[in-house]
């Protein structure tokens, strides 16, 4: 596993989790998996990485799934190369653990007195992991939102 980016230091965690730039925040919860659409437009516009929130560079990463390939654009902004393979080391559906995307609402899982707060990524050490491939992941081919 991939110890936090840099990058991600300012980031706020949710249990050990960096809680990504473009990520809903729901009753002061991390709804992973669900992107706050405003967070992701402003990221979109202003070529934010979705993790971070730091200006993207020249070389990026779009996650992309087949149905994206298919329409041509991905729903969701880049990504820094340094953020990829955290990203696909702890996001279940880029790593294999999840196969298919939820279908109860969107906090359902979450026990009403079980909540996990947020705190600043500075409040976790970072931990000395052992890398490996990140998963599949597509260069921008170009394309800008529009």
């Amino acid at each position: 596993m991939h110890a936090i980016p840099q990058r991600c230091a300012h980031r706020p965690l949710s249990g050990s989790l960096v809680v990504p730039y473009a990520t809903l925040i729901h009753d002061g919860d991390a709804a992973f998996g669900v992107l706050d659409a405003d967070k992701a437009i402003n990221a979109f516009r202003r070529r934010l990485c979705q993790i971070c929130e730091h200006p993207l560079d020249e070389r990026c990463f779009l996650l992309v799934r087949p149905a994206d390939v298919i329409k041509g654009c991905s729903p969701e902004p880049a990504l820094h190369p340094e953020c990829l393979p955290y990203t696909a080391d702890h996001c279940p559906m880029l790593n294999g653990t999840v196969t298919h995307y939820r279908r109860s609402p969107v906090l359902a899982s979450h026990p009403p007195d079980g909540r996990v707060p947020i705190r600043p990524a500075s409040a976790c050490p970072a931990r000395r992991t052992r890398g490996r491939p990140p998963a599949a992941a597509v260069p921008p081919t170009g394309t800008r939102p529009g």
